[in-house]
């Protein structure tokens, strides 16, 4: 029994800070990709599957992110992911970002309350949303990243930035959602917002 409490034990180490750690060494790189893509002028309406598309920084966790493309497992095993028929950053819609509940990704986003900010940076702006409201559903209920999630099958007529992840933490029988609404977009050439002060 003390063998099998063991075994369960470092399969639940590995879970968490194995996986966080080659989510890391992934993020340097896609960091690196995403760097050399806008510096190229990689068009920023064309998204390569599994390739970084954006970038994500949540000041109250202390936390960025370079953000794939697609939510494949092979996606999110290299970071948060952008479900790839939701809106981009600043658009009308609601831009919908998956991620493992892991610690270097969304362990934490359960902390996050109505006002606090989600910053997307692009190859050409920044777009500031504010967190409006959390809430728990079900995995089948994908209404959560439709265009309009407030009315699912309407027009969407704001632009909204929507996370999801597993809850609780180590289980998957729900999904944890942090909905977010765009207050508003800075370009590039006046450097970087000031919500993201002291955020590196």
């Amino acid at each position: 029994m003390v063998t099998i409490g063991v075994v369960v034990l470092l399969f639940a180490a590995y879970a968490v800070y194995g996986k966080a750690w080659r989510i890391d060494a992934e993020q340097h790189q896609m960091a690196d990709e995403l760097d050399k893509r806008w510096n190229r002028g990689a068009a920023a309406d064309s998204p390569v599957p599994g390739q970084p598309m954006a970038r994500m920084y949540v000041p109250r966790l202390d936390k960025k992110w370079a953000v794939v493309e697609g939510v494949r497992q092979a996606d999110l095993r290299r970071g948060p992911g952008h479900y790839k028929k939701t809106a981009r950053p600043g658009e009308i819609g609601n831009v919908g970002i998956a991620g493992h509940r892991i610690s270097s990704v969304f362990w934490d986003v359960d902390r996050l309350r109505k006002g606090d900010v989600i910053v997307a940076e692009t190859r050409t702006g920044w777009f500031v949303y504010r967190v409006v409201r959390q809430r728990l559903v079900l995995p089948g209920q994908v209404e959560v990243i439709a265009p309009n999630p407030d009315k699912p099958g309407q027009p969407p007529t704001k632009a909204m930035l929507t996370l999801t992840t597993c809850n609780p933490k180590f289980q998957n029988w729900q999904r944890l959602v942090v909905h977010a609404e765009l207050e508003r977009e800075q370009a590039k050439s006046l450097g970087r917002p000031a919500e993201l002060k002291g955020l590196q």
